[in-house]
């Protein structure tokens, strides 16, 4: 683990004093590869950024637009077959949720700039001591890693997909998932063998890119709770003079302004992403129906069963990250008043113990982010959307046997 972490420091290399965060240029050069028109969010040239934005904006019109209105239109067609419209409502609810978080992360990319531009500021402000310094680059390397493995599963069933599709393209080319779309007729066959294929692999990486960017933030601000946490183990001192009680004050209220950026950086996290990370869960809970009832058909049917799998672990992939991550961080945001009490407070002077109340108090409300306000991203919220869509699956399951 610890070569792997080392290997990891290399690519995309992080650097707290210089506030260079190395897992959002990861994420960021991620997104741009893939189509997402993502520039300011890293050091880029103005003809640089011209030619990512060209290239973006191409990619999300014919990818992402296009490709999915021509999902949405099979899914007319198909409506009355159950197990057709099953096979399209899998992948079109992904892609239209899809949709709106790209139109979502381009209408507020000004808004995501300034977040990144502020975690790179408490990176470089507050990250000081040897202890803050591990937990700062073990934070950078637990948010490459899952991005690399997420990414790559996600690639893997596209490959797949793509390989599934030119083995037998009559029979899997706009019949069957996950190529279950209407193209138009005057299209060649070989260009709509292309065209599904690369569209729902790139789609899929824009679609990581975009969650991670969320996630990885999330994961940010764990790991600034941490670092903050440790800031009260230089507050554990015998006994102090005039001069170093000052000291102490000035570092409780580094403390305080670090914790104030936090909240703030959790509320802008919050308000950029509930709507998207709320249709992600609303969806996800019939996507896992589908997917699940549709792994029960292709058992009987042993046609294309190993995609469905696969798809099956990318949803769960997708939804996991937000909920484990968003568990942490309200896990870590409890664990503030401990720190400050378990701090030598009572060798200080009157104005500190004030002030520690005042923080301890304020840091009683844990971080907790939400989907749109109605629903924790927590590990009770995955097993719950879990549990609700086996009772979907079940009952998809009565209604098909008949």
């Amino acid at each position: 683990m610890d070569k792997l972490e080392e290997l990891s420091s290399r690519i995309f290399p992080s650097d707290a004093s210089k506030g260079k965060i190395g897992s959002i240029q990861y994420n960021v050069w991620l997104a741009q590869l893939f189509g997402v028109p993502v520039v300011g969010l890293k050091a880029e040239s103005t003809r640089l950024r011209i030619a990512l934005g060209i290239y973006g904006l191409l990619m999300t019109l014919v990818v992402t637009f296009f490709y999915t209105g021509f999902e949405v239109y099979d899914m007319i067609l198909c409506w009355p077959n159950l197990d057709s419209l099953t096979q399209n409502i899998c992948l079109s609810l992904t892609h239209i949720a899809g949709v709106f978080k790209v139109i979502n992360i381009i209408y507020r990319l000004d808004e995501v700039a300034f977040v990144v531009r502020r975690i790179e500021y408490a990176a470089k402000t507050y990250v000081i001591s040897k202890s803050q310094l591990v937990a700062f680059y073990r934070g950078e390397f637990e948010n490459k890693i899952p991005l690399t493995i997420y990414a790559s599963l996600v690639g893997f069933t596209g490959v797949l997909g793509l390989i599934y599709l030119f083995y037998n393209p009559i029979g899997v080319a706009g019949q069957i998932f996950p190529y279950r779309v209407k193209l138009p007729e005057w299209m060649p066959f070989g260009i709509q063998l292309a065209y599904m294929g690369m569209s729902v692999l790139v789609f899929a990486l824009q679609i990581v890119a975009i969650d991670y960017l969320n996630v990885t933030m999330i994961n940010q601000i764990r790991f600034q709770l941490k670092i903050l946490n440790l800031a009260f183990e230089e507050l554990k001192l015998d006994c102090v003079n005039a001069k170093e009680q000052e000291e102490v004050n000035k570092r409780l209220h580094t403390i305080v302004e670090h914790h104030c950026l936090l909240h703030d950086l959790r509320n802008d996290v919050e308000d950029i992403f509930r709507l998207p990370v709320l249709l992600q869960f609303f969806t996800s809970l019939i996507i896992f129906a589908m997917t699940g009832f549709q792994a029960i058909v292709k058992v009987e049917n042993s046609n294309g069963a190993a995609l469905i799998y696969c798809y099956c672990g990318c949803i769960f992939c997708e939804l996991f990250v937000y909920c484990w991550f968003g568990n942490e961080v309200s896990e870590q945001s409890k664990t503030l008043a401990a720190s400050g009490y378990g701090s030598h407070w009572y060798a200080f002077d009157q104005r500190f113990k004030k002030s520690l109340l005042i923080f301890m108090c304020n840091s009683q409300t844990p971080f907790v982010f939400t989907a749109g306000g109605f629903m924790s991203l927590s590990l009770p919220s995955f097993t719950g959307i879990l549990s609700k869509s086996y009772t979907v699956i079940a009952l998809l399951r009565q209604v098909y046997s008949r």
